[in-house]
C-alpha cells in the first residue's frame, strides 16, 4: 500500500545505546508504519547523514557539542571525555533548557529536514532532553504543521535536572519555554495520571489536550526463556532488582528499598541472595557495604552485578524467585514495572503512598506495595511467603498491552 501520511519525530537519542527513550520511539515509528505513515525520524550523530528504511526516512544531523556519538569503527576513533558534574553544571546554565538546543536549532533549520518533513502532517518530539521540543516546536511553525508533545518524564512537575530543583532563576527561565511549547502544542502525551494531574493543575490550558500514554510491554521475543520452578525447598531464595539507584535519580537511595525489604526478614526462618543488577555509582555501593552485614545476620546475602545486555537481563529475572522494584516518584512509572509484570513473578515494591505505581498496584496482587517512608513488616514476608510458592498465578493487564497502547496512540494523532 502507498503510503499517503508522513510524520516527523524529534528524537536526537534514537539509536544511542542504552537510552531508555529509544523503546518508546521504536514503538511510535512501528505504530506510524502499521497505520500508513511514512515517518521521517531526526536524531543526532557523529555526523550528517540519511539513510533509508522500512518505514521512511532516518536523517542525521550533526550535533555540535558531541553529545550524541555514533559507534566507533577500528579506523575511526572518537576521543569521549570523562563526564565532569562542574563541566555539566555550567553547561546547563550556559544553555536553556539543555545543552541540546544547539542541536535543535540546527536540525530545525537543515535543509535535508526541511525537505524531507515537507507535507507532514504533524512533528513529534520525545523528552527528556526538553531542547528536542524546541526544535519539533520550530520545525512545525516553519512548516504549519501540527505538533505533539511527548513528555517521559515531567518538565517542571518533579524535574531531573538539579539546577530545576535548586533554582527558581532556572525555573522560570525553562518555564517560559514549557509554556511556549506546551501552548503551541496540539495534544501532550504523559507517561501516568498523576503526571497528566500535576501539569494540568499548573497549566490550566492543557486540560483539553493532555492524554495518559503509559509505557507497556517489551517485545514478546524478551520473553521466550520462561522460567520452569525448580528451586529445592533448601535452596535459597532469589531476589532481583535490576537497573541504577542514584545514577537514575538522587532521591533514588539504596536504603528505600533494602530497608523495608530486611525489617520484613525478622524472625524469618529463610536464607536468600538479593542480586542488585546494573550500573551502580560509588554512592550506592558504599552504601550497600552498610547494609550487607545487616542482611547476613539474618542469613541473607548482597551481591552486586554489573549491567548485561537486556536479553541476559530478562533471563535472569526470569530466573528469580520474586522481583524487586523502587519508586521513589509521585509520578513517574519506571519502564521496568511493565517488564516485571509480564514475568507474573512477586514483586516488592518500595513507592510512596498514592504515586502512581502505588495506584497501579493496589488492583495487581503481583505487586506487594510498601511505603519505604513508613515501611509495613507485613508486606515483605507476604512477599517472602509469595517467593516461597511456585504455583503464583498473575494476571497480565491488558492495558499495558501493544494493542492497547497503539489504539490510544493512533486514535490520538488521527483526532488533531
Amino acid at each position: 500500500m502507498q503510503r499517503i501520511k508522513k510524520v516527523v519525530i524529534f528524537a536526537p537519542f534514537w539509536r544511542q545505546p542504552g537510552h531508555v527513550g529509544n523503546y518508546r520511539v521504536d514503538r511510535f515509528v512501528r505504530w506510524l508504519e502499521a497505520d500508513g505513515f511514512y515517518v521521517v525520524l531526526v536524531r543526532a550523530g557523529s555526523t550528517t547523514g540519511k539513510c533509508t528504511k522500512s518505514w521512511g526516512m532516518e536523517l542525521t544531523v550533526r550535533d555540535p557539542l558531541g553529545l550524541y556519538r555514533d559507534a566507533v569503527t577500528d579506523n575511526a576513533r572518537i576521543k569521549i571525555r570523562k563526564p565532569n558534574r562542574m563541566r555539566r553544571l555550567l553547561a546547563y546554565w550556559l544553555f536553556n533548557p539543555d545543552p541540546g538546543i544547539l542541536w535543535a536549532w540546527a536540525a530545525a533549520r537543515h535543509p535535508s529536514v526541511i525537505e524531507q518533513a515537507e507535507g507532514a502532517s504533524f512533528i513529534l518530539s520525545s523528552s527528556p532532553p526538553e531542547s528536542a521540543h524546541i526544535g519539533a516546536a520550530t520545525l512545525a511553525r516553519k512548516l504549519k504543521a501540527e505538533l505533539i508533545i511527548d513528555m517521559r518524564d515531567g518538565w517542571l512537575d518533579e524535574p531531573l535536572k538539579p539546577l530545576l530543583r535548586d533554582s527558581r532563576l532556572q525555573r522560570f527561565r525553562e518555564g517560559r519555554l514549557e509554556k511556549a511549547v506546551l501552548q503551541q502544542a496540539d495534544k501532550i502525551f504523559v507517561t501516568s495520571a498523576v503526571w497528566k494531574f500535576l501539569l494540568e493543575d499548573r497549566l490550566s490550558f492543557t486540560q483539553n489536550k493532555t492524554v495518559v500514554l503509559t509505557n507497556g510491554y517489551p517485545p514478546a521475543a524478551l520473553f521466550n526463556l520462561k522460567k520452569i520452578k525448580t528451586r529445592s525447598r533448601d535452596e535459597p531464595l532469589r531476589l532481583v532488582h535490576a537497573g541504577r539507584f542514584t545514577g537514575s535519580s538522587l532521591s533514588r537511595k539504596v536504603s528505600y528499598l533494602l530497608e523495608p525489604l530486611l525489617l520484613g526478614l525478622e524472625n524469618l526462618d529463610t536464607q536468600g541472595v538479593v542480586t542488585l543488577l546494573g550500573q551502580l555509582e560509588v554512592e550506592d555501593l558504599e552504601e550497600i557495604r552498610l547494609w550487607q552485614p545487616q542482611f547476613k545476620s539474618r542469613g541473607w546475602t548482597i551481591e552486586v552485578r554489573d549491567a548485561v545486555p537486556r536479553d541476559e537481563m530478562m533471563f535472569m529475572l526470569g530466573q528469580a524467585d520474586g522481583l524487586l522494584l523502587l519508586s521513589a516518584s509521585q509520578a513517574a512509572i519506571p519502564s521496568k514495572l511493565f517488564e516485571y509484570l509480564l514475568l507474573e513473578k512477586p514483586v516488592f515494591t518500595a513507592t510512596p503512598q498514592s504515586s502512581a505505581v502505588w495506584k497501579i498496584g493496589e488492583s495487581l496482587g503481583q505487586l506487594f506495595l510498601t511505603d519505604y517512608r513508613n515501611p509495613d513488616a507485613l508486606v515483605a514476608r507476604s512477599f517472602i511467603s509469595a517467593c516461597e510458592m511456585s504455583d503464583n498465578s498473575y494476571e497480565i493487564p491488558f492495558k499495558f498491552s501493544e494493542e492497547a497502547l497503539s489504539k490510544i496512540f493512533i486514535k490520538k494523532v488521527l483526532s488533531i
